[in-house]
């Protein structure tokens, strides 16, 4: 198991496996398979390129026995919707494939966004959450990372599962 930042060469892994951790997650809380669609497509071989090639964007790859398991995408210089502190980084994605959660890879996902961060002179991270995931919140508990606010998820979601936490970790 190991992380590292991704390369233009990760994309077509990136494309593959962004769209299939978020459905394992999220794909059967969306109220249309169009909607849900619509949305896998920011998680594709597209986003990643333009991602990578952000100034402004950091991206690792986790991965077990060479191949990529999970990512994760820091957005420098991003203040928190609750706080507006200036000095913050936003781990706007994180996702493991299910299989391999449990095993560190995304408090080390999480480790190597701070240490940016830092070099970057920013003090802390902050990242959204679906209020009823817990197994994602726990996550982030146990990585540093504690509630500063709620916002509303803008997507049309099924029922009362639009809620985020706002979560922050300081340096």
């Amino acid at each position: 198991m190991s992380v590292r930042p991704a390369t233009a060469a990760d994309t077509a892994a990136l494309g593959t496996i962004g769209p299939a951790a978020y459905a394992e997650a999220y794909g059967d809380w969306w109220t249309t398979a169009a909607g849900l669609a619509r949305h896998l497509e920011s998680f594709g071989v597209g986003a990643f390129a333009a991602l990578l090639a952000d100034p402004g964007v950091r991206l690792w790859v986790a991965e077990e026995a060479g191949a990529v398991v999970g990512f994760l995408t820091l957005h420098l210089h991003s203040p928190d919707p609750i706080t507006r502190h200036p000095k913050g980084g936003e781990c706007r994605r994180i996702y493991l494939l299910r299989a391999a959660s449990g095993r560190g890879l995304g408090r080390a996902l999480c480790d190597a966004a701070a240490m940016e961060a830092t070099r970057a002179g920013l003090d802390h991270l902050w990242l959204d959450v679906m209020a009823e995931a817990p197994w994602a919140v726990n996550a982030y508990r146990a990585w540093g990372f504690a509630e500063i606010g709620r916002q509303q998820f803008h997507n049309a979601l099924r029922g009362d599962l639009r809620e985020m936490i706002v979560m922050a970790r300081n340096f």
